[in-house]
């Protein structure tokens, strides 16, 4: 990573959030389904930080060269996929499940120490202090009208949720990016394996 502060300050961050997983695998027992392999989440389209991306560029960097081309491979196709799919005009069309190209043939994934925090916070409940009145969760875990009885969910999310946006903030800022700047996790790897 380019400055060390936020490497330092990304991994803080990330610790706060397993611990947060980890007290919800505690609170939840077996209904939290997440483990190696289930991946279902990870066939959705969505956007990353360039924070997150730089995450990504340094964790690739550290791979070996086969495993760099397989990435990029799976890259490539992603982005053509999403790019057919994105030209789609029609009003009952529904969105693409186009699997993460960073996921294996067993479903795992290949850059699991480098995930972005999205990918690390999805799963148990989590609460967005910009966004109070919802809660998300993954349906595997919870369904829609469970009840979820736990006096810490709010205030550790919204601590993580502020520190994330202020490190956001303070990352998109010194390098002069716009306010929601973002990427794909497959523009990431691609971009990685190019540099």
């Amino acid at each position: 990573m380019r400055d060390k502060s936020f490497s330092k300050k990304y991994i803080n961050l990330t610790e706060l959030i397993q611990q947060e997983y980890n007290r919800n695998s505690d609170l939840h027992g077996d209904k939290i389904k997440c483990k190696e392999g289930c991946s279902q989440c990870c066939f959705q389209i969505f956007r990353i930080t360039l924070l997150d991306a730089e995450v990504i560029y340094s964790h690739i960097n550290n791979l070996e060269i086969k495993q760099q081309d397989l990435l990029r491979s799976k890259a490539e196709k992603y982005i053509s996929l999403k790019e057919h799919y994105s030209n789609e005009s029609d009003e009952y069309f529904k969105k693409p499940e186009i699997p993460c190209p960073a996921l294996d043939k067993n479903g795992s994934c290949m850059i699991y120490d480098a995930r972005p925090v999205i990918c690390r916070r999805f799963g148990p409940p989590v609460y967005d202090y910009k966004n109070p009145e919802k809660l998300f969760a993954c349906e595997l875990n919870f369904k829609q009208g469970d009840e979820i009885i736990d006096e810490q969910l709010i205030p550790n999310q919204t601590e993580i949720g502020m520190e994330w946006d202020e490190l956001k903030t303070l990352y998109n800022t010194k390098y002069s990016h716009k306010k929601n700047a973002s990427t794909t996790i497959a523009e990431a790897i691609f971009k990685a394996v190019n540099i």
